[in-house]
């Protein structure tokens, strides 16, 4: 696919796409159409025409219309109604179009999608990693796929951010999922932290000094401390998680996450990585992941 012959297609035309629009037509991409059902019926003076206009993006009536206007497709659907969009698209999808699902899915979905445009289409699963508005194209996007190489040459020259994390349909999504585990739990832990130190009158230092932690070295040897460290000395730490608890209790706070965080320090423990990494903290974070896989096999068996 030439750079510049390419033409571009969006199933869906909300804010992400919208804004992905914009910043590809500002770096000299000249052939950009979308579909969605709200630009379908829109009339010359309404909000998303004038959107359109001014990211340089041609509205079509139909996802027909798309696919034969276009090459490279990407649909950005709420991810619930992604396989529903592709069920209507894949009629009108031939060998020469890749078709980029962008949406928030999940992974089986995502592996369905690969499967349901087998010998119709190339497929490439996209999640895009942090919100659009701020980042634009800049914004990571991970794709998988064996298609996924293809997606990322055809827009890296105009700027889009592109990582390909695999060959697999499904392990793009999976990342994104797999982080939201890690961020949103960060959130529900400071909602319980914070809530607890309001209570007691301490919210806005305790805020302040774990901004200074987590500000004062790169994330990379935290996970490493944590991960690492806590393998090695997750008994001792259930005492004060345990404190901690109490404390909550105490408050009337929630202690929701608190409980779990104690339950998951006496699992380590019975798993006795203290005692399978004679007691020193490994180097790097695989071996103590991979420790806790076999541990948990071997507890199944």
């Amino acid at each position: 696919m030439e750079v510049d012959t390419l033409r571009l297609g969006f199933i869906g035309f909300g804010e992400a796409a919208s804004r992905f629009a914009q910043d590809l037509s500002q770096a000299g991409l000249r052939h950009i159409v979308a579909y969605s059902p709200s630009a379908a019926k829109a009339v010359l003076d309404d909000a998303i025409r004038k959107k359109a206009d001014d990211a340089g993006v041609e509205l079509l009536k139909t996802p027909k219309a798309v696919c034969e206007r276009a090459q490279l497709i990407v649909a950005l659907p709420p991810g619930s109604k992604a396989l529903a969009v592709l069920r209507r698209v894949r009629p009108h999808l031939r060998p020469h179009h890749v078709y980029i699902d962008a949406s928030t899915s999940s992974v089986k979905d995502m592996e369905q999608a690969a499967h349901m445009l087998d010998g119709v289409a190339p497929f490439v699963d996209a999640a895009v990693m942090d919100p659009v508005p701020i980042n634009g194209i800049k914004v990571l996007t991970v794709a998988s796929g064996s298609h996924a190489e293809q997606f990322r040459a055809a827009l890296e020259p105009y700027g889009m951010n592109i990582q390909v994390v695999g060959e697999k349909p499904g392990a793009a999504s999976a990342m994104k999922l797999l982080r939201s585990v890690c961020m949103k739990g960060l959130a529900a832990l400071l909602f319980e932290s914070l809530e607890a130190a309001q209570r007691y009158g301490i919210a806005d230092v305790l805020a302040a000094d774990m901004a200074r932690f987590i500000n004062g070295r790169p994330f990379e040897q935290i996970m490493k401390r944590f991960v690492c460290g806590t393998a090695i000395h997750s008994e001792r730490r259930i005492h004060e998680v345990s404190e901690s608890l109490a404390l909550l209790k105490s408050l009337g706070a929630s202690t929701r996450m608190t409980r779990a965080i104690r339950e998951t320090l006496q699992q380590i423990t019975d798993m006795g990585l203290r005692e399978h990494f004679g007691a020193r903290e490994p180097e790097t974070i695989a071996p103590v992941l991979d420790a806790i896989i076999d541990a948990k096999r071997a507890q199944r068996t």
